[in-house]
Order: structure tokens, then C-alpha cells, then sequence
């Protein structure tokens, strides 16, 4: 198995769902194809990504899971690994063994304690936490493009999947110049990718 390094620490827990449950499809492909990026839609403050990790594990031990999962939540503290990498899980909304779901790692990125707008002081006494979130997710998502042999262009959106569905990552797909949703011009989205650039090449980086 190959192993998972990051340019710089982060505080990372692995705690995996039961490989029996419902919503551990168990498929191992062969390969992986995309890092399939997402915020979590979930505002409440206490939401992070500890809170996930416990609400992943409830889903998975509940007779009447709600049918999705995901690989990693990370919040501006931690990364938490629910389901091991080299397996599938279903985050992209194309069916089990579509590209997405199938080939993808799905991460979560926490938007706890976001007002819902995205100008005035709520939001600007959110963002750097979200920022720092952003950061830690860009030194998980290089850390997964070394480890498959992956470039950039294999970093997704969940919108990419699913763009009849899911305007996904929200907060990360919105245009400040423009005030609307974008696929190529959400701004916290490209410094997001800028972010995973740098930490992609950072030097002395080990395989």
C-alpha cells in the first residue's frame, strides 16, 4: 500500500467506517482518476470535521442510511479519513461506478459557521477560518495527486459530476466580481488550486 505524505503537517485521523456498511461500497478500482472536491452545506458552528467523522459512522451504522460517503473531511484543525483511499465511495452523484463515485476521492471541506452571504462583517470574521480549511485541504489534495501520479487538471469539482444537481463546492464556486456561481472564475475555488500547486511542488517533497 502506498503511503500518503503531506508537504507540511497537518493534524490527520483515520477512523474507518465498518467495511461492512451499507455505504462502504467496497469496489477497489484500479487506479484513481480525480480528487473530487466538495463543501459540506452544513452552516451549524458545532460542524466540523470531528462532527462529521461521528456523523459518517452514525450513517453507517443506521438501518436507513442516507446513501452517500466520502474518503476525508477537513476543517481549519484536522483531516479526518472515513474510508480508505484506494477504495470508492459515493460523493459524485453518478451512480456507483460512475467516474466520479467510482475513480474519485471525495473530500469534504467544512463550511461550519458560514453566515450565507458573502459580504459584510459575518463574513469577513469567517473566512479566515475557512481559508485555513482551504489550506489544509490543498496540502491533502497535492499529498493524493503525488500519490496517483495525478496532475492538476485531476482535481474536480462535484459539479463536474453531477452539474444538473449540485452547485458544489458552493462557497468555493462563487464569483466575487461577479456575484454568481462559476465553474472556471469561483475565486476561493482558484486559490484553492493555486494553493495545491504550491504544495504540490514543494521542494524535497518524498513520494
Amino acid at each position: 500500500m502506498r503511503q500518503l505524505k503531506l508537504a507540511k503537517h497537518v493534524p490527520f485521523v483515520i477512523d474507518h467506517i465498518p467495511a461492512d456498511s451499507h455505504i462502504r461500497p467496497g469496489h477497489v478500482p484500479e487506479t484513481k482518476k480525480y480528487v473530487v472536491i466538495h463543501n459540506t452545506g452544513n452552516y451549524d458552528e458545532r460542524c466540523d470535521a470531528a462532527w462529521h467523522n461521528g456523523y459518517i459512522h452514525g450513517q453507517a451504522a443506521s438501518p436507513t442510511p442516507r446513501e452517500a460517503s466520502w474518503h476525508f473531511t477537513v476543517d481549519d484543525k484536522l483531516i479526518c479519513e472515513h474510508i480508505p483511499v484506494h477504495e470508492s465511495a459515493w460523493h459524485a452523484g453518478d451512480t456507483s461506478f460512475g467516474q466520479g463515485n467510482y475513480y474519485g476521492i471525495g473530500i469534504e471541506i467544512c463550511v461550519n459557521g458560514f453566515p450565507g452571504v458573502y459580504e459584510g462583517e459575518a463574513y469577513e470574521a469567517w473566512e479566515p477560518r475557512f481559508l485555513a480549511a482551504l489550506d489544509n485541504a490543498a496540502v491533502l489534495t497535492a499529498a493524493l495527486l503525488k500519490l496517483y501520479d495525478l496532475d492538476l487538471s485531476a482535481v474536480k469539482q462535484h459539479y463536474d459530476f453531477a452539474p444538473e444537481k449540485k452547485n458544489c463546492p458552493q462557497q468555493m464556486r462563487y464569483d466575487f466580481e461577479t456575484k454568481t456561481f462559476s465553474r472556471e472564475n469561483g475565486t476561493l475555488y482558484n486559490l484553492f488550486l493555486q494553493k495545491v500547486e504550491e504544495y504540490y511542488n514543494v521542494k524535497g517533497y518524498i513520494k
